[in-house]
């Protein structure tokens, strides 16, 4: 009796060390932490191209709660943690990356993943331009291993991001079939899939986007 009632003992110790070995250093959304530090409540935009010649974080534009269109640096921290708050070492670039809440920010294979793997703190950013098209004015949540990163005290996600592309129909390149449907927006009523500059108006400014985008491609 006194033998199996050890040996349970040892089996419940072993089953345990093993569930608690699982959960060390595989990302935890609970305990991961994402922020824009430079941005408050206001809502921001991001230009993309397909080939990543889109606006990089740091040249994101204001929305709203500002000077519609003024620049502002979006770029967003990231610390990846275990279940025991324990940061994940060098965890794949490709495993963390955005997705507009939406649906209408349509990325290309790669194209909103993180800059870099986690560094020994757990960190990452994204402030690099990304590979996308397709427009959104919803908001942007950070995916790890496709989970959405909750959002927490010490977390700000979902993100008040939205996105726009010279692709306008987000099939992965800029064409002549973007080209139609934006000179349609410029002559017609406003449209934020073609406000590229984010000040509220169709202008010249966004015609030399849509121009700076023509023939770009997903790699």
């Amino acid at each position: 009796m006194v033998l199996r009632k050890i040996t349970g003992l040892f089996v419940c110790a072993l089953v345990i060390g093993c569930a608690a070995f699982a959960t060390a250093g595989i990302p935890d959304p609970a305990e991961s932490v994402a922020n824009m530090a430079g941005v408050d409540a206001q809502g921001v935009a991001l230009f993309v191209l397909p080939n990543g010649g889109g606006s990089n974080f740091s040249n994101a534009q204001i929305l709203s709660g500002g000077t519609a269109g003024d620049i502002i640096d979006a770029t967003i921290d990231c610390t990846i943690n275990d279940a025991f708050g324990a940061p994940v070492v060098a965890f794949p670039a490709e495993d963390m990356w955005l997705a507009s809440t939406a649906g209408g920010m349509v990325p290309c294979v790669g194209g909103t993943s993180a800059d870099q793997n986690t560094d020994a703190a757990g960190y990452t950013t994204w402030a690099n331009p990304l590979r996308a098209g397709g427009n959104d004015t919803g908001t942007c949540e950070v995916m790890i291993s496709g989970v959405n990163l909750i959002a927490g005290a010490l977390s700000e996600v979902p993100f008040a991001l939205a996105f726009n592309s010279a692709d306008i129909n987000g099939d992965g390149g800029v064409s002549l079939a973007d080209v139609g449907l934006f000179s349609g927006i410029f002559f017609g009523s406003y449209d934020f899939a073609a406000d590229f500059h984010a000040d509220g108006v169709i202008s010249l400014a966004d015609v030399g986007r849509m121009a700076l985008g023509i023939g770009t491609a997903c790699p």
